[in-house]
């Protein structure tokens, strides 16, 4: 597994020093790069979702976005599954194998400490709820379930069934993109363009409410 796992870490590497960074804020950047990899695009999805799963703030919705564009709300949504399948997989298992060491690298000290009392409290239902409602740190909790006792499988299974409906969505958008009229393209990039100012202005408010729904749901 660290195979897989290592050079998808060099890809992370690969697109920070390359700048290729502005691909996962720009949409339409991201589909007329993809479009030049031709029969290879397929492929180029699943490695940006794994990319983006092990780098938590490049944003999956981009991608998602991206993938129902050039491929439709089907095969879209199958691509970006696999993908972030993929990458929840290396990322449960590179917390596995290098243990707490690693992941207390990665996620702040109360968030870990967040994560490890629910986690072991209520199991593999929080790990749902997690990876199923918005602004959460989902794929950081990928390294924070692999420290749990509960197997991969349905860990992997887990994240599945919590992102499908995300995943989905923007699968549905991207598709529908194309057939969207200027003043609904206009409608869509402000209301979007509002929301990435509020959450960046308000993060840490928005992720603690989000959190406390999740106590509210698992009590």
């Amino acid at each position: 597994m660290l195979l897989v796992g290592l050079p998808s870490i060099l890809g992370v590497m690969i697109i920070l020093n390359g700048g290729y960074l502005a691909l996962f804020r720009d949409p339409a950047l991201l589909r007329e790069w993809l479009a030049t990899w031709g029969r290879w695009a397929p492929i180029g999805i699943i490695a940006l979702h794994v990319v983006q799963v092990l780098l938590a703030p490049i944003p999956g919705n981009v991608i998602g976005l991206a993938s129902g564009y050039l491929f439709g709300i089907a095969r879209g949504t199958l691509y970006s599954s696999l993908g972030t399948a993929l990458g929840s997989l290396i990322a449960f298992t590179l917390a596995r194998t290098y243990g707490r060491p690693l992941v207390e690298r990665l996620l702040p000290a109360q968030m870990l400490r967040w994560l490890d009392t629910r986690a072991e409290r209520h199991g593999l239902f929080f790990f749902v709820l997690l990876f199923l409602l918005p602004f959460l740190p989902d794929d950081l909790a990928c390294f924070a379930a692999g420290l749990t006792p509960i197997p991969i499988p349905a860990l992997l299974v887990a994240a599945l069934t919590g992102r499908l409906p995300g995943l989905f969505v923007s699968s549905w958008l991207g598709a529908s993109a194309p057939a969207l009229s200027p003043t609904q393209w206009t409608v869509v990039i402000a209301a979007s363009a509002a929301l990435a100012v509020l959450f960046l202005l308000y993060e840490q408010q928005i992720e603690g409410w989000a959190i406390r729904i999740v106590d509210r749901l698992i009590r």
